[in-house]
């Protein structure tokens, strides 16, 4: 994991964690009847999940663009293996050739 999903990963932990402090906080000290209560649960505990999903979005969206960074250069490194050995074939070709004429 690097260092920027490892952030990202605190900031979420952080900023869900505040929120759900915030809402018990709030209810505890709130002077509202238990209808009022529960239906301001209801709201807050929706914005949260869609708080969460949005984020969750973003995650999936910066470990996209992670693996296809990975991929790229995997597929880089290994035309470049494949090339060198080519390369290396037909230089061992030649030795034989080379070989087989003196």
């Amino acid at each position: 994991m690097s260092k920027e999903e490892g952030s990202i990963l605190k900031f979420l932990f952080g900023m869900v964690s505040g929120v759900v402090t915030g809402i018990v906080f709030g209810l505890l000290v709130a002077p509202k009847p238990g209808k009022e209560i529960r239906e301001e649960l209801a709201s807050k505990s929706k914005e949260l999940k869609d708080l969460t999903k949005d984020k969750f979005v973003e995650l999936q969206e910066i470990s996209k663009g992670q693996a296809v960074k990975v991929a790229s250069t995997f597929q880089e490194k290994a035309s470049k293996i494949s090339s060198k050995l080519d390369e290396l074939a037909k230089r061992s070709s030649d030795v034989l050739i080379q070989d087989e004429i003196q």
